[in-house]
C-alpha cells in the first residue's frame, strides 16, 4: 500500500518485494500521475518517456538500478512489465485496500488523469 501526502492511496503491488522492484525499477509515481486515468498503454507510454529522461540526466541509471536491486535480493525486470503489475495492483485498489484516515475520509486513486504533462507534453 502507499498513501501520498496530496491524499491519494492504494496498492502497488502484492507483497513488498514486489513493491520494491517497482519502487527501484521505474519512475512509478510519475507513472501514475500520468495513467490517463489508469490506462496501461497511456501508462506505458509515460514510462518510456520518463525513463528517457531519467537516463539523459543520470546516464548510469541501470548499473544504479542493478546494484540498489542486487543489494535487495530483487529481480531487474524489463519496465513495460513493471508498468504492467503496478498497473494491475492499483487498479485492484477496493476494500480493503482502500487508504482512509483516522476520520473514516477515504484516499483517491493514484491514477491521475493527465496523459502527458499539461504545459508543453512530453519533449
Amino acid at each position: 500500500m502507499y498513501a501520498s501526502s496530496d491524499g491519494a492511496g492504494g496498492l502497488i503491488a502484492d507483497d513488498l518485494a514486489g513493491a520494491l522492484e517497482i519502487i527501484v525499477g521505474l519512475q512509478w509515481r510519475d507513472c501514475l500521475g500520468f495513467s490517463g486515468g489508469g490506462d496501461v498503454e497511456v501508462m506505458q507510454a509515460s514510462a518510456q518517456h520518463l525513463e528517457r529522461y531519467l537516463a539523459k540526466d543520470n546516464p548510469e541509471i541501470a548499473e544504479e538500478r542493478s546494484r540498489v536491486a542486487a543489494a535487495l535480493s530483487l529481480r531487474v525486470l524489463p519496465v513495460s512489465d513493471l508498468v504492467v503489475r503496478l498497473q494491475e495492483a492499483a487498479s485492484r485498489t477496493e476494500p480493503p485496500y482502500v487508504v482512509a484516515t483516522d476520520d473514516g475520509d477515504v484516499y483517491g486513486p493514484l491514477f491521475g488523469e493527465y496523459s502527458e504533462p499539461r504545459l508543453g507534453g512530453w519533449r
